[in-house]
């Protein structure tokens, strides 16, 4: 298992390539939570998302003959951007698997940064196994989405931002996916405030962790259904498990519907894009589902990557 030298060590890696991304806050939003709300901005990292920490630290550790053979990873959206533009940057080629009803947006950004894109079925069974046979056809390097040591600790360095500019906190959100971006944020914030509750935000449709973490195993869904995409795993990896069960202290829900309030919010209050599955952590927040009041609390905003088509009908 990871731990903070990881991370700390990762920042090291990514310091000169990344954005340091800014802590938001609004009046407005803090009286109508009765909490002192802030939020993490990822939707400002370079791709749009903060995928891009976790996929140039896991590149940037690969010896030669691994770059040498090209990477490939498998991906909805924003971690396939992210292997892209890290690719890009170490001059390698990128191969990146993705779902055929990906959004539009993040395709073809994708393939912007150079990355030659493979599309497959829905789910991550099908997105798993395109990627295995291009692997056994082309022995590409994996660049996994979550389940990675050296990507869990590029993620873990969004947590370790956070507590540079807030010493402590009561309550630090994080969405979950397939739990890469909670793991490290949660070996993170332990370390710099062990009293700090870090809660992992998933939505109904998509609970597999919610799930696991009350049952203490790892459930797999057979299906989801959400419009938050970046949630679309059917379960969290094995090694984001269990940092989950060592260092998070609850997984809660948030209903699909609500996700477009917040999302509304942040465009017209803060001025600001943010994704559906960006909005999930703020969206725990927003509904109150803990109950808590006069707290200090961070969510992190882990996109902002939304499809025009898509945001225009909220809209």
């Amino acid at each position: 298992m990871i731990n903070f030298a990881d991370i700390s060590s990762a920042y090291n890696v990514l310091l000169p390539v990344i954005n340091k991304t800014p802590l938001l806050s609004s009046r407005t939003f803090n009286e109508m939570t009765d909490n002192e709300v802030y939020f993490k901005a990822e939707n400002f990292q370079r791709i749009g998302a903060f995928k891009f920490r976790g996929a140039y630290n896991k590149i940037a550790s690969l010896t030669d003959a691994e770059r040498k053979s090209g990477v490939i990873a498998h991906s909805s959206g924003n971690h396939g951007q992210g292997v892209a533009l890290a690719s890009k940057i170490f001059g390698i080629k990128a191969t990146i698997v993705m779902p055929h009803n990906s959004v539009k947006s993040k395709v073809e950004a994708t393939k912007g940064y150079g990355a030659n894109v493979i599309f497959c079925g829905l789910s991550t069974d099908d997105r798993e196994k395109t990627t295995q046979e291009l692997i056994d056809k082309h022995g590409y390097t994996l660049i996994h989405p979550y389940d990675d040591e050296k990507l869990i600790a590029g993620q873990g360095t969004v947590g370790l931002e956070i507590f540079q500019e807030i010493k402590e906190l009561d309550y630090l959100f994080v969405p979950i996916g397939g739990g890469g971006l909670i793991s490290g944020c949660a070996i993170a914030a332990k370390h710099y405030c062990p009293s700090t509750k870090v809660i992992g935000v998933e939505t109904e449709g998509a609970n597999d962790c919610y799930q696991s973490f009350r049952a203490k195993r790892l459930i797999k869904l057979s299906s989801v259904n959400t419009i938050a995409d970046g949630m679309r795993t059917l379960s969290v990896g094995k090694r984001n498990f269990e940092i989950i069960m060592k260092h998070v202290d609850d997984v809660i829900t948030i209903k699909d519907e609500d996700i477009y309030s917040m999302m509304r919010f942040f465009f017209e209050r803060m001025k600001i894009l943010v994704e559906p599955t960006g909005a999930v952590a703020p969206t725990a927040i927003m509904k109150n589902i803990l109950g808590l009041q006069g707290k200090k609390v961070c969510a992190v905003i882990s996109g902002g990557n939304v499809d025009m088509t898509f945001f225009k009908q909220l809209l």
